[in-house]
């Protein structure tokens, strides 16, 4: 089962509708660093989990970028 973000996160890649995609990844997005604050808060044991967040989230920004670039 996966988390919230990682849903969110899922959902805005596997979008085909490009007007989409802003919003999705705009979801994606806020998912992620709620969970990053809620992370902080906590010991090294979720260090793992963090990385997997900063990687998504710089994964949204190229894939957003590339949805959205002009041709």
């Amino acid at each position: 089962m996966f988390a919230e973000w990682e849903r969110l996160y899922r959902e805005a890649f596997q979008e085909p509708d490009a007007e989409k995609v802003p919003e999705l990844c705009a979801r994606a997005r806020r998912a992620i660093n709620d969970r990053l604050i809620e992370l902080s808060a906590q010991a090294s044991a979720f260090e793992k989990e963090r990385e997997q967040l900063f990687e998504a989230l710089r994964a949204l920004v190229i894939h957003e970028t590339k949805r959205h670039a002009p041709n």
